[in-house]
């Protein structure tokens, strides 16, 4: 192949390039760039809660949830010793009750 046929050739491959490549942009601009940005807001919506603050707020109801069951068992304690005739072991903590 003689040189003058590869210096065509490249000359015709450059300038489809130079129409090709402004297309390529305004496609990738006005097509998929916006597309790419409702995916990702879509992703920013779906994602939960932060894992820290869910274990955190996890932590306070299992603490409150020990304070009630603590203070239930004292209310039980206290209407036991309150009524006559009946001795039963006293409960305390929240572990499970032994008879």
């Amino acid at each position: 192949m003689p040189y003058w046929e590869i210096q065509n050739l490249l000359i015709i491959s450059a300038a489809i390039l130079a129409g090709l490549i402004p297309i390529t942009g305004l496609t990738l601009r006005f097509a998929i760039k916006p597309f790419l940005a409702d995916i990702r807001s879509t992703k920013k919506e779906s994602v939960p809660v932060e894992t820290g603050q869910q274990l955190s707020r996890i932590e306070e109801r299992l603490d409150d949830l020990e304070v009630a069951v603590r203070r239930l068992a004292e209310a039980a304690d206290f209407d036991r010793q309150l009524r006559p005739g009946t001795e039963r072991p006293r409960v305390t903590g929240t572990g499970p009750a032994t008879d």
